[in-house]
């Protein structure tokens, strides 16, 4: 793994990760909680009820591009047009690429 610098401008800290400790504290607490987020009861349960399945040996694949779900690092994907909806389990490269779209953008 290389080291790279903090990415918060003008922090010296060389490290192993984007940001360092305090930065990505910080970044985080500045995020908000998953609930403020909109990702609430309903969201934590229906993607514990996945998660479950998954333990218990259940494959699926990602709603969007078709790969095969890791069980240890996937995210629970929402429509692009309607956040309210759930697609299903979204393979984490998907998840990411889509992340900040809004309708029509």
């Amino acid at each position: 793994m290389s080291r790279k610098p903090c990415a918060e401008p003008g922090c010296p800290i060389i490290g192993d990760t984007t940001r360092c400790v305090e930065h990505a504290r910080m970044r985080d607490k500045a995020r908000g909680s998953s609930s403020a987020r909109g990702y609430g009861d309903a969201h934590q349960a229906l993607r514990a009820g996945y998660q479950r399945r998954m333990d218990q040996g259940e494959k699926f694949s990602c709603w969007r591009c078709g790969d095969p779900i890791d069980p240890q690092r996937w995210h629970l994907g929402h429509d692009d047009h309607d956040r309210t909806v759930y697609r299903g389990p979204e393979c984490t490269p998907c998840n990411l690429a889509t992340r900040g779209r809004t309708p029509g953008g």
